[in-house]
């Protein structure tokens, strides 16, 4: 047994791991130890959730730090990147040992170059290769890179881009050591042997864990029992009795309308009313989102202790349940299974109440086991539970011992690699050239051959899909080949700025015999683009959009495929123009809830697309910079910014105010005061005239107005 103490750590790191928690390390946690990572030996370490990973990476950013090294943090989720900050800023704070810690994400034209003041960088996926796109120069300072949730390599959408950065990580950085983190995977000896990595594998967990499949009053449970429950509604009974002696309950539902079909059930028929009094405080701050559809039903339910979570709310409504479900006040939680990847949120009880996800019209899908897996390993609350409980809900008896031996007894699936499809090979060729990573034919294929997907089909395969990418490349004018791979000025600024090459061909081929574009026609230049397929669109009826479409024809830069030689066109064309539609009201300050509800749309949908849009708009004006497209560059940048705060022109001024939003500026336009002068040489009694303005926000702003106008003449 080795205890924190006999690690030989600074007494202050020693003292605050105690705080922690930390005392004796576990089983896995030694085994770590002892294969070397206090020694910088790569490692992959597969272990379920809560089970002390994150002390491992800890320790090993100390033994990076303390060498004169920095440690770059990699995490699938900006939630995550938030709370890692939070936990290792703590720790490193009560150490004393003045290590410096910071997060970053989304941002992907900033060259980070003001991190190098920092020992330790959170990071998200996305922008630590964002990083390497730069050349953000204290890369090669990295010592430690820490890969949390490896195993999102197999993931179809992010997979591509964590394992390219690993690939071009190992190039940029000197000689860096990588700490894998995952959860159990099949095939952990295949990434160990990608990286030359030592692997640990563990089943351990600090809160034992009991499965369970329930059908027809039957509950097989993995301890070697088998119970019976009675009653009509046998989900109401699991909750009931996991909510006896302060229990917590994780309802995970396979759509958002059966997250909150769920929370309405369970509210209505256990509780009447919540017994803790912070719920009512909670119910509050929901309300104070007064223009989301959500407010009043989570309120409601809240005040029962009970709440729905997924990605369709606001991220105020988010973050409160979210506290709200950790401080223990919520008793029972109905998420979407997006939670089991996101935020560290456990309970005492997992209830799946259905296994398969309906993926369109009469296509379903069953839960993979590794996403089983996820959910389950939610169960069990460390200093709360002695057991954790997570029960698989099915229909039929006859199902119960087929998801018993699938899901409690079965092993995750094998990660594969999905690296080799155009669309991510095109953006990552691109910024391997574009960094200067590859220089030659022969380092890009190198830089490749280290990849997860050469690992496990052989470089050759990859190869030869990267032939047509580099055609690609060199026929659209974003890089060079004669002896060497060269960037040109446009293809360095698709790489930097993070989007599908074929985005920035996309947008130039609308563009290219127009002179200037209308409102509209900005954005559906922008809605048409590859890098948009992927948000969540308006929910209008069809014959409404083409109605609108016909309305609008000439406004619009292009016009939509013939229906009947591409239908598939024509639809992605009438989706796109939906979305061209919503976020003309949006930055003719239409308000959120009539945008909800016109576009049947929810807010965190709502808020994501917006983000989306907002960049590339904010591409789409860079690019036209490069090509020499000045005028059009000058108008996707005003768009990007009309996106961004939801506003017309006149009011962009008045935005850039602290707490000065859409409607906010709206008002003191109409009363009058119109730029920041006009702030600035307005009495204060003038400003809390406005609706919306009160004293504080009133001298806030002046006082800001006063500054960036820097004094006067006369002063």
């Amino acid at each position: 047994m080795i205890r924190i103490e006999d690690l030989g750590l600074p007494e202050g790191l020693t003292r605050a791991l105690r705080n922690e928690g930390v005392q004796v390390l576990y089983p896995h946690q030694e085994e770590a130890i002892r294969r070397g990572l206090l020694e910088g030996r790569n490692m992959v370490v597969t272990a379920p959730t809560a089970s002390g990973k994150t002390l491992l990476a800890m320790l090993a950013a100390h033994r990076a730090i303390s060498s004169g090294r920095k440690v770059l943090y990699l995490t699938p989720l900006r939630a995550l990147t938030s709370e890692k900050l939070e936990e290792f800023s703590r720790v490193f704070r009560e150490s004393g040992l003045g290590v410096r810690v910071r997060a970053v994400s989304g941002d992907y034209d900033d060259p980070g170059e003001w991190l190098a003041e920092y020992d330790l960088i959170v990071s998200t996926y996305e922008k630590a290769d964002s990083l390497v796109r730069h050349g953000a120069s204290w890369l090669g300072s990295v010592g430690l890179v820490v890969v949390d949730e490896v195993h999102m390599i197999g993931d179809r959408d992010r997979g591509p881009t964590l394992e390219m950065t690993v690939a071009k990580l190992q190039e940029a950085c000197s000689e860096p050591s990588f700490l894998c983190l995952s959860a159990t995977v099949r095939n952990g000896e295949e990434l160990a042997g990608w990286l030359d990595a030592e692997l640990i594998r563990s089943d351990f967990r600090p809160v034992p864990l009991i499965e369970g499949v329930f059908a027809g009053g039957r509950l097989l449970l993995s301890d070697g029992t088998t119970r019976t429950l009675e009653g009509p509604d046998p989900l109401m009974e699991l909750v009931a009795e996991s909510l006896r002696d302060g229990g917590q309950v994780l309802v995970f539902a396979m759509t958002r309308k059966r997250a909150e079909e769920y929370a309405a059930r369970i509210a209505g028929s256990l509780l009447e009313t919540g017994d803790d009094p912070r719920l009512e405080e909670y119910a509050r701050e929901v309300l104070e989102e007064r223009e989301s559809p959500f407010s009043e039903r989570l309120s409601l339910l809240i005040r029962r202790g009970v709440a729905f979570h997924h990605a369709g709310l606001s991220y105020h409504h988010r973050r409160t349940v979210e506290e709200a479900f950790r401080s223990r006040a919520l008793r029972v939680l109905c998420s979407t299974t997006t939670l089991a990847a996101g935020v560290n949120l456990p309970a005492r009880t997992v209830i799946i109440p259905e296994y398969r996800k309906f993926r369109g019209p009469g296509y379903v899908e069953e839960l993979t086991v590794m996403e089983y897996k996820q959910l389950s390993g939610r169960a069990g609350r460390p200093q709360f539970d002695r057991v954790g409980y997570a029960i698989l809900m099915a229909r039929h008896v006859t199902d119960l011992h087929y998801l018993f031996e699938k899901y409690v007894r079965g092993l995750p699936e094998r990660i594969v690699s999905s690296l080799a499809s155009d669309r991510h090979l095109r953006s990552h060729v691109l910024s391997l050239i574009a960094s200067g990573i590859a220089r030659t034919e022969t380092s890009l294929f190198r830089v490749l051959s280290r990849t997860f997907f050469a690992h496990q089909f052989g470089a050759r395969v990859l190869l030869a899909k990267t032939e047509p990418v580099l055609e690609f490349l060199e026929s659209h004018g974003m890089i060079t080949r004669s002896g060497t791979l060269e960037v040109t000025p446009l293809g360095r600024r698709v790489s930097e700025l993070y989007i599908d090459p074929l985005t920035a061909v996309r947008l130039l081929e609308i563009v290219q015999e127009q002179e200037s574009l209308t409102e509209l026609g900005a954005l559906l230049a922008v809605s048409l683009t590859p890098d948009m397929r992927d948000v969540t669109y308006p929910a209008i009826h069809r014959s409404k959009v083409e109605s609108m479409l016909d309305e609008h024809a000439d406004q619009l830069p292009v016009q939509p495929p013939d229906p009947f030689d591409d239908p598939e066109g024509y639809e992605l064309f009438l989706d796109a123009f939906a979305l061209s539609l919503l976020l003309r009201d949006w930055i003719n300050e239409v308000p959120e809830r009539e945008i909800y509800e016109r576009y049947r749309i929810e807010p965190g949908d709502f808020a994501a697309l917006r983000e989306r849009a907002e960049w590339i708009s904010y591409a789409a004006g860079q690019v036209m910079r490069v090509v020499g497209r000045k005028g059009l560059a000058g108008v996707f940048a005003v768009m990007s910014d009309r996106i961004r705060h939801g506003v017309r022109s006149e009011l962009l001024e008045l935005v850039t105010l602290p707490e000065i939003g859409r409607v906010r500026a709206r008002a003191l336009w109409s009363h009058g005061i119109r730029s920041v002068r006009d702030v600035a040489e307005a009495p204060l009694e003038r400003l809390t005239s406005v609706p919306g303005i009160g004293q504080r926000i009133a001298e806030r702003i002046k006082e800001h107005s006063l500054r960036l106008l820097g004094p006067s003449p006369r002063s």
